[in-house]
């Protein structure tokens, strides 16, 4: 999405506490302290604010644990009351959090999100997802989660009745017409009168628009179910792409989808993550990586495989080959990950790798586009894929927290600012306006 006459790189920051790098947190240098203190979050904020980032994104799960205990937590705070702080201690950068149209009442969510939208001055989206977790059906009273088909049409009329609602409260439904004593413009609002499949509403939003309108509405989708999604509401969506030629197909069939639905093709801006891991050599750089991944013993890194690829690998040695992996079709779990899965397991000339090469891999980013080096050099690799049609930009997984994203926002922000690809100042005061980057809020 851009309004201005050179393409320009949208940047997001993944905010995962102690970085992205699962063993991250057992360096020396992490505080168990930081698990409670929202103003660590600010800390990173400011940091992306200065770097003049789009927005910072918030996932969100509604267990203590997701997986295992060795793992760090994304959050313990539910995002969008986390956003509201953050928001009310930066001045331009846009704030992203998931919200499950599983979990939710459309209207309870709406009204959430909508009032962190006004709170912030317009710099709020909703990352909407279907969920993928049982254990979180347990808790709101289902046995087990619906089918992905099921969820994912309830996912649509979810934001069918989003959009309605956030649209029904226009800002000039407020005249305050002091000389007729009338407060309200009734003849503005837009009241919703919706009965479907899922939902039935009928009333007006309590909470009015904010300086950009609606929120914008991002979506993270592999199957074509998800793929459809984004391409139908979102304004961004989270790719996937281990490799340059993955995310390149992945890029153009989001593209493809969005103009069957009528829309322009640079609606929707395609940000697949990148996990980064800066040194000032490259040397430095690998070493850093080593070193984190010397933090996680050989059984979790199996634990970890087999939970992405769904099977039992617990007894595999890193010499062993790769076993086959099956179909996506075959595969029951989140399929995003498990394409990144399938490629990484085999190497340039197709041979299945080593299961130590797959965890080598992995072991950074969970299988996401992974560059290590120079300031100079990561940036030179996220031009290639920003000009190749693979990418509008990243949704940057920072190896750790928050040292690995002071060091791209001091050091390879300012090489994407001599190649002319990112911006050199904020043009909008809104996440909308940083996505349009057309000067407008």
């Amino acid at each position: 999405m851009t309004g201005s006459s050179t393409r320009q790189m949208h940047l997001n920051l993944f905010m995962r506490m102690y970085g992205h790098h699962p063993s991250a947190w057992r360096r020396p240098s992490t505080e168990r302290a930081e698990a409670f203190d929202p103003d660590y979050f600010v800390s990173l904020a400011r940091v992306c604010e200065r770097g003049l980032f789009d927005a910072v994104f918030l996932a969100d799960t509604q267990m203590p644990m997701w997986g295992r205990a060795d793992i760090s937590m994304g959050s313990v705070f539910e995002p969008m009351s986390l956003i509201s702080y953050m928001a009310a201690k930066t001045d331009r950068i846009g704030f992203i959090g998931t919200v499950s149209s599983t979990l939710n009442d459309p209207a309870n969510a709406a009204r959430l999100v909508a009032s962190a939208n006004l709170i912030s001055g317009g710099r709020v989206g909703m990352n909407l997802v279907t969920s993928q977790s049982d254990p979180e059906a347990l808790l709101h009273g289902m046995d087990a989660l619906p089918d992905p088909e099921s969820r994912y049409a309830r996912a649509k009329e979810f934001a069918e009745v989003l959009f309605a609602l956030w649209d029904s409260y226009p800002r000039d439904a407020v005249v305050m017409d002091k000389e007729t004593g009338t407060f309200f413009d009734e003849s503005a609002f837009r009241t919703v009168d919706h009965d479907g499949d899922f939902y039935k509403v009928k009333g007006t939003l309590s909470v009015p628009e904010s300086a950009q309108g609606r929120p914008v509405l991002v979506q993270a989708g592999a199957s074509p179910a998800g793929r459809d999604l984004a391409a139908r509401y979102a304004e961004v969506i989270y790719g996937i792409g281990s490799t340059l030629d993955d995310a390149q197909e992945y890029y153009a069939d989001i593209k493809r989808r969005t103009l069957g639905h009528g829309r322009a093709a640079d609606s929707i801006a395609v940000l697949p993550g990148v996990v980064t891991v800066v040194g000032d050599t490259e040397a430095e750089a690998k070493d850093k990586k080593a070193y984190l991944d010397s933090l996680k013993e050989l059984s979790k890194q199996l634990d970890t495989l087999g939970t992405y690829i769904g099977m039992d690998v617990s007894r595999l040695k890193p010499d062993d080959t790769m076993p086959a992996l099956p179909s996506i079709e075959e595969f029951a779990g989140p399929k995003g990950r498990y394409v990144m899965m399938q490629t990484l397991s085999r190497g340039a000339d197709g041979r299945l790798v080593t299961v130590g090469e797959m965890l080598s891999r992995i072991s950074a980013g969970g299988g996401h586009f992974t560059t290590v080096g120079t300031p100079s050099q990561i940036a030179d690799e996220l031009v290639t894929w920003f000009q190749g049609g693979a990418a509008d930009g990243f949704n940057v997984n920072a190896s750790t927290m928050p040292e690995g994203i002071e060091d791209f926002v001091d050091l390879v922000v300012p090489e994407l600012q001599e190649r002319g690809v990112f911006r050199t100042e904020y043009t909008g005061s809104t996440l909308r306006g940083h996505l349009t980057q057309d000067g407008a809020a």
